[in-house]
C-alpha cells in the first residue's frame, strides 16, 4: 500500500506543478506582468487571501490523506481527473485572456474586455478551473474537512467573483453588462439541437 501511497503523492504533486507551471508559462508569454507576494499583499484583496488559504487547505489535506492512507482509493483516483480538467481550463483561458491576466478581483489600465475564445462560453474560466482544482483535491482527501474547506472556498470565490463583476461594470459599463446577459457565469450552456 505505501508504493501506491508514493505514486498518488508523486502524481499530486506533479499535477499541482503542471496546473502551476501552464498558467504561469502562458501568462507571461502573453507579456502579463505578474506581481510578486510583496504586491500581492499590499493589495489588501482579502478575497484572494481567502481562496488560497482554502486552496493550502485542500492540498494539504489530501496530502494527509494520502500520507495517512486514509483516502478511498476509487474516490482518489477519480480526483485527478477533475485536476487534470483544470488544468486544461486554465491553458485555454490564460491563453485567451493574453495579457490581462491578474491575480487580483481588478482590471488594469490598459485591460480589454474579453469576450472570445472561452470567454465567450463563460465569464470566469479561471475560477471555474480554480473551482474543478479544488474538487479534485476533495476527492482525493474523501473525507469532511476537505468536503468542509471545498464549502468555504464555494463561499470565498462567489465574493470574490462579485467583487470582479463589479469592477468589470464600472470599468466596461453597458458592454459588460450585455456581455453578461449574453455569457453565463461559470457554468457553460448545453447547446440544444
Amino acid at each position: 500500500m505505501m508504493e501506491t501511497n508514493n505514486i498518488l503523492l508523486i502524481a499530486l504533486v506533479v499535477c499541482i506543478l503542471l496546473n502551476s507551471y501552464i498558467g504561469l508559462y502562458i501568462s507571461r508569454k502573453h507579456g502579463t506582468k505578474i506581481p510578486w507576494w510583496p504586491s500581492i499583499v499590499k493589495s489588501r484583496d482579502y478575497t484572494f487571501y481567502l481562496i488560497y488559504i482554502f486552496y493550502i487547505a485542500l492540498l494539504v489535506n489530501a496530502i494527509i490523506s494520502i500520507l495517512e492512507e486514509e483516502y478511498i482509493f476509487l474516490l482518489a483516483l477519480l480526483g485527478f481527473i477533475p485536476i487534470l480538467l483544470s488544468t486544461y481550463i486554465n491553458f485555454v483561458a490564460r491563453r485567451d485572456l493574453t495579457r490581462y491576466w491578474t491575480p487580483f478581483a481588478s482590471t488594469g489600465k490598459e485591460q480589454k474586455l474579453v469576450k472570445t475564445g472561452i470567454y465567450a462560453k463563460v465569464r470566469h474560466p479561471i475560477y471555474l478551473s480554480g473551482l474543478i482544482l479544488l474538487l479534485g483535491f476533495t476527492l482525493i482527501a474523501g473525507n469532511l474537512y476537505g468536503l468542509l474547506f471545498f464549502i468555504l472556498s464555494l463561499a470565498a470565490f462567489v465574493t470574490r467573483i462579485k467583487k470582479e463583476e463589479r469592477e468589470l461594470i464600472t470599468k466596461f459599463g453597458e458592454e459588460y453588462k450585455q456581455y453578461a446577459k449574453e455569457t453565463p457565469l461559470l457554468i457553460p450552456k448545453l447547446k440544444g439541437k
